[in-house]
């Protein structure tokens, strides 16, 4: 178990973690590449989940062009989508059912690919979901939607689309499809500013340069044809735009984001796995977990998704508990002009 946490009241053994501008970022870089694709479906079972990859699926019988439209864009960035069949017409009880059964899913985005009146109170449903579940249940994940202000750095928004070639104009709720799959697929040292939408020809709508400066303030994913005519991201943001002391400009990026969320997923998986119930809560075993975070920590400083690390960065400390460590970690991703500070309690 893990998650955020403002006072050392945790009671299941597990590592909670927060993050505050002025420090931090991360451990061993994840196998990242996951999308959830909710999706109506014109066959098959509501409630299923199919499994696709570029060169594998497990579609039901009888599925249309249609039905793998949005699936071939996600797929354009990611490794593997995980299909969630909504059914046809779904409703908010079809999607609140989905979300439940996601809470056990090891994914990297989600998409929900639709937009509109009939959509509203979905997308806020969606947006309350995953800052619950980033900051009850630890999961670091985000979602990405069309037109949702949300002013966080869980939920990409989407307020464009593009002309593919073959003439297809893509509205802004599908086009999430291809940002979920490009965000998921990026790796937490790479950023997507600048990404090429492959098979696309133009931008619907286009935008002059002063709206998209707005939009870019206002915090939204947008798109551009660049001067070689590739249609590209304009930015590699999420649709936070509030900053506070404890959570500063480099929480707009992504690129950090995902360097936060991969820091968090690592120092679980190496707590769990090698120190949980395994070392005593002394100088000695704290020492030793010490030891993995820093050389952890240059790792991530060789793949270039921090800088200017040094071992004095990470310090092990006693808890509240006999059997709680806190670990403070000073480090600054490659994407920042700022250390950011992480407080980690596991107990």
């Amino acid at each position: 178990m893990s998650g955020t946490w403002t006072s050392q009241n945790k009671v299941l053994p597990g590592a909670y973690i927060n993050f505050l501008t002025n420090a931090a970022l991360s451990i061993t870089p994840g196998d990242r590449g996951t999308v959830v694709l909710l999706q109506e479906m014109s066959v098959g079972v509501a409630g299923d989940i199919y499994t696709v990859t570029t060169s594998a699926n497990d579609y039901p019988t009888g599925i249309t062009t249609a039905d793998k439209r949005l699936v071939n864009e996600t797929l354009k960035g990611a490794k593997i989508v995980l299909v969630y069949n909504l059914g046809t017409g779904h409703t908010a009880g079809a999607l609140d059912t989905a979300l439940a059964a996601l809470k056990t899913v090891n994914f990297n985005t989600l998409c929900y690919p639709y937009d509109g009146t009939d959509y509203v109170a979905n997308k806020s449903a969606i947006v309350t979901w995953i800052e619950a579940l980033r900051s009850d249940d630890g999961v670091k994940a985000q979602v990405i939607l069309a037109n949702q202000t949300a002013d966080d750095e869980s939920v990409v928004n989407v307020t464009n689309g593009v002309v593919l070639s073959d003439g297809t104009t893509l509205t802004p709720a599908q086009t999430t499809a291809w940002v979920a799959g490009i965000t998921a697929g990026a790796g937490i040292n790479q950023s997507n500013t600048g990404k090429i939408y492959s098979g696309a020809v133009d931008v619907s709508p286009r935008m002059t340069k002063s709206e998209m400066e707005a939009a870019i303030t206002a915090g939204k994913f947008i798109f551009k044809v660049d001067s070689a005519q590739n249609v590209t991201a304009v930015y590699d943001i999420n649709s936070l735009t509030s900053t506070t002391v404890d959570k500063g400009e480099v929480f707009k990026k992504n690129r950090v984001i995902r360097t936060i969320d991969g820091i968090n997923s690592d120092i679980v998986e190496i707590f769990e796995s090698n120190y949980i119930g395994k070392i005593n809560n002394s100088n000695d075993g704290r020492a030793i977990l010490r030891s993995s975070l820093i050389d952890y920590f240059k790792e991530l400083q060789r793949l270039s998704a921090i800088q200017n690390f040094t071992a004095d960065d990470v310090k092990a400390s006693t808890g509240t508990d006999r059997d709680a460590v806190v670990i403070d970690c000073y480090v600054q991703p490659v994407d920042s002009v700022e250390k950011i500070y992480i407080t980690v309690n596991l107990a």
